[in-house]
């Protein structure tokens, strides 16, 4: 199988190389034949000439693969150092992923994208939360309300049937209230105040018609 080195740069004897064509130093070389004397393939990345390479031989490819330092952590940088018959060669290779590059690359995506999002989703969640405990009492007073103006009006028909029917059967008042108060209050249904009630206009909270 083929072996292949990527260079992010790299020096001849202390003299930066690269591409023959346009002096780029992001340059492959690729191993072409099991002898290690053999030429490898070089190919440029920025201009993507290739050549065959006499004096980066498919050895020195696979010498530079053995001796490469590789990377543990995602602060660390791949190079080499290889002494060779006539150059010495040192560069960087182009990093390879590792464990603790997906590590860092899922802190960056929860500091930035994710963590935010479910911010605003528990945000929200609060705000309608809120809104929802402030829209509750005001229902029920409105709630409230209606009864107390429905209630009389339902009192007073309850009365007139009454009235129609025989009378009224309230032994304590001689004349009571036509609006079916209760002495001269309704009680609502509510549990937003301490007292909830509301005083009978009709009969002034006295419980007696005309009294």
């Amino acid at each position: 199988m083929p072996a292949t080195i990527k260079l992010r740069w790299m020096t001849r004897n202390g003299t930066p190389t690269g591409c023959p064509q346009c002096a780029g130093k992001a340059v492959y070389f690729t191993t072409t034949q099991p002898i290690d004397g053999w030429p490898s393939r070089g190919w440029c990345s920025a201009c993507s000439h290739s050549w065959e390479d006499i004096l980066i031989t498919n050895a020195i490819v696979r010498q530079i693969l053995t001796e490469r330092t590789g990377r543990a952590k995602a602060t660390d940088r791949d190079t080499f150092a290889v002494a060779a018959p006539g150059q010495y060669l040192e560069g960087e290779l182009v990093p390879e992923l590792v464990a603790d590059d997906l590590r860092r690359a899922g802190k960056v995506l929860w500091k930035q994208a994710l963590k935010p999002a479910l911010r605003k989703k528990k945000n929200a969640a609060k705000r309608a939360a809120k809104k929802a405990v402030i829209d509750r009492p005001k229902k029920a007073v409105i709630g409230g309300a209606k009864k107390a103006v429905s209630g009389p009006a339902a009192a007073l028909l309850t009365a007139a049937w009454t009235a129609q029917a025989g009378g009224f059967e309230d032994a304590e008042i001689a004349n009571p209230c036509p609006a079916d108060c209760n002495r001269g209050w309704f009680d609502l249904d509510t549990s937003l105040h301490e007292h909830a009630r509301v005083r009978c206009s009709l009969c002034g909270g006295t419980g007696e018609y005309g009294g």
